[in-house]
């Protein structure tokens, strides 16, 4: 099998933050471009606006949710499931974040488990 050279990876992660205004203003900056084609860029907006961004943004702009859930569905206040951020459009996923173990008490073990996650069928 042949390997893939990668590309140079842009990430941002915009936590608990933003506003449609503020992703706007995001967004225009991002298409004034141009885009290094050596380059993969992906943005992590907060869940509420996953849609809102995938929407605005080209597809060579790759959009990350900021975390999910490990199964397909259930009561699981609050939890987004993979296959719910497949739906909308969207491919990357941020899992093992620091402040998930620190303010929320998650354990190394939630984190490794949620890890399978990303071999999810799309």
């Amino acid at each position: 099998m042949a390997v893939r050279e990668r590309k140079f990876f842009v990430g941002g992660n915009w936590k608990m933050n933003g506003s449609k205004a503020s992703i706007d203003g995001i967004v225009e900056f991002l298409l004034q471009g141009p885009l290094s084609a050596d380059s993969e860029v992906v943005v992590a907006p907060p869940a509420i606006y996953l849609s809102y961004v995938r929407d605005k943004l080209p597809a060579t702009v790759g959009v990350a949710a900021q975390n999910c859930y490990k199964v397909e569905k259930g009561a699981f206040t609050g939890e987004i499931s993979p296959q719910m951020i497949l739906d909308v459009g969207v491919q990357w996923v941020i899992l093992g974040h620091s402040e998930r173990r620190n303010v929320f008490g998650e354990s190394s073990e939630v984190r490794y488990n949620d890890h399978s996650l990303c071999h999810a069928p799309t």
